[in-house]
């Protein structure tokens, strides 16, 4: 079983932000190795959004960062402007995507209401 953990569902509303925090063991190792957070595929790839390493997806270019806290061994993924389009799958993890250090986050983002007059 993975050391990472996360908050394994996430709701949230179109428009709004999110800011998810994943633990790690705080080894000298895993404080110093990447951070990332990816969307798992339909064929059971995970494609990294964004990382530790600077790396950020087209699909969240000005909306998103990921922080490190190597003292507390968590880090933080926020998202601003979610739309429903980012509902789905996730990943939070160490190292790479593939290597099953992580833990995995759903994400369901509603539809706004608005009011009708």
């Amino acid at each position: 079983k993975s050391p990472i953990f996360g908050p394994e569902e996430v709701n949230s509303v179109e428009g709004n932000s999110v800011s998810i925090t994943c633990y790690y063991p705080p080894t000298s190792v895993n404080r110093h190795t990447r951070k990332y957070w990816c969307r798992q595929g339909a064929r059971g790839g995970c494609i990294t959004l964004i990382s530790s390493e600077g790396y950020v997806s087209s699909k969240y270019a000005g909306r998103a960062n990921l922080t490190n806290f190597p003292e507390n061994g968590t880090f933080v993924v926020n998202i601003a402007q979610l739309s429903q389009d980012d509902s789905g799958r996730y990943k939070c993890g160490l190292g790479i995507n593939s290597r099953g250090l992580s833990f995995d986050v759903s994400l369901e983002v509603l539809e706004h209401h608005h009011h009708h007059h």
